[in-house]
């Protein structure tokens, strides 16, 4: 199994297909294993790159380093052990922090960008209440009940099954304590931690907003305000998925994700 070196950890990545790169980064309910549904349709035509983050499945690290600094330098680490110089990133929730940031701060590897269901780490009001109500109101709900549209739930029982096996691979599953993890995921939306609302004006690389149009943390009508932001990014709505539109409507998601790769993507 590879491993990339980055910062003193070793960050599990796979490697398959042929041709552009695409990164995909997955969000804190999952792990590298989350993409099965994106990796048949992508590799044929893309060179597809699938990693855990720091503190995630085989990316073992003390949960001290969860840290949004640390998700970037390790993301580029792992597209150098790669040999990837350049590379789309596909960023669910988490993943899309990591994606945004990587894009302010390293814009020459990113040759595109698309947050899936992601509030980006930035300072908005109603997204940083959303992610606050949730983590009050949503301590007693199951993974798949916290993270999937209620369409999926009544119709996809076996896939959201799956889905809460694949986040139990993760330490904060069954080895971090509820409280220890709590604090690390608030911590990394602390203040100083935030990416300032006006940073969006300068993202410089071809842009996609993908959201599910039950997602309770990024409410579309933010998407539309952010989608503003962003110099010539695009807006897609999945109609019936939550916060996991890329697992609950993939054949919908890698379509969009698909053609805005081969319109907008400088690889």
């Amino acid at each position: 199994m590879p491993f990339a070196e980055s910062r003193g950890r070793r960050l599990y990545y796979e490697r398959q297909g042929e041709g552009p790169a695409v990164l995909f980064l997955h969000g804190a309910g999952s792990n590298a294993a989350t993409w099965w549904q994106q990796l048949p349709v992508f590799s044929p035509r893309h060179t597809c790159i699938t990693m855990d983050i720091r503190c995630f499945g085989r990316s073992v690290a003390p949960v001290q380093e969860f840290d949004l600094d640390n998700f970037v330098a390790d993301a580029l680490a792992v597209l150098d052990a790669a040999g990837v110089q350049r590379a789309a990133f596909v960023g669910q929730s988490l993943g899309g922090f990591v994606g945004l940031k990587t894009a302010l701060a390293h814009p020459e590897r990113v040759a595109a960008f698309a947050a899936c269901d992601s509030s980006l780490a930035i300072d908005h009001p109603v997204l940083l209440d959303a992610i606050a109500r949730r983590r009050i109101t949503h301590k007693a709900a199951s993974i798949e009940q916290r993270s999937l549209g209620r369409w999926f739930l009544e119709n996809c029982a076996d896939k959201a099954q799956l889905y809460a096996q694949i986040n139990h691979f993760n330490p904060s599953a069954h080895s971090i304590p509820d409280g220890e993890w709590g604090a690390a995921l608030a911590g990394a939306l602390g203040a100083d931690k935030l990416i300032p609302l006006d940073a969006l004006c300068r993202v410089a690389c071809p842009t996609l907003l993908l959201v599910g149009s039950e997602d309770p943390i990024v409410p579309v009508r933010v998407m539309r305000e952010l989608q503003d932001l962003v110099r010539g990014s695009e807006l897609a709505v999945i109609d019936q998925a939550g916060h996991s539109a890329y697992f609950e409507k993939p054949d919908e998601v890698n379509r969009v994700l698909l053609d805005f790769l081969e319109r907008r993507a400088k690889f």
